[in-house]
């Protein structure tokens, strides 16, 4: 009975390590998104790169609206940039 208890015990404990593990995950990954589009500078490759950790974050129900938002504003940003490189930024401009 006592062996019962002391199993039950350890696995909540590991149960309660598991679960505040993944928050700090979660975190690290929006952390990780972020640095990325700060390092981006403009260049469309990168941004293309942050794009891979959005996806990881669209799998997890918790974060699909936030990488659906930030999908649509790297699509926006992807926009400008062409239409700045290729001398088409006045009807960016325009539109918003």
């Amino acid at each position: 009975m006592k062996k019962l208890i002391l199993i039950a015990m350890m696995a909540s404990g590991l149960v309660a390590c598991a679960q505040s593990t993944a928050p700090q995950e979660d975190s690290r990954l929006k952390e990780a998104y972020s640095a990325c589009i700060n390092t981006a500078q403009g260049s469309p490759e990168k941004i293309e790169a942050c794009q891979s950790v959005l996806n990881v974050l669209k799998k997890e129900k918790q974060h699909q609206q936030f990488a659906d938002q930030e999908s649509v504003r790297v699509l926006d940003y992807q926009q400008c940039l062409r239409a700045t490189q290729t001398g088409n930024d006045q009807a960016v401009k325009s539109r918003l």
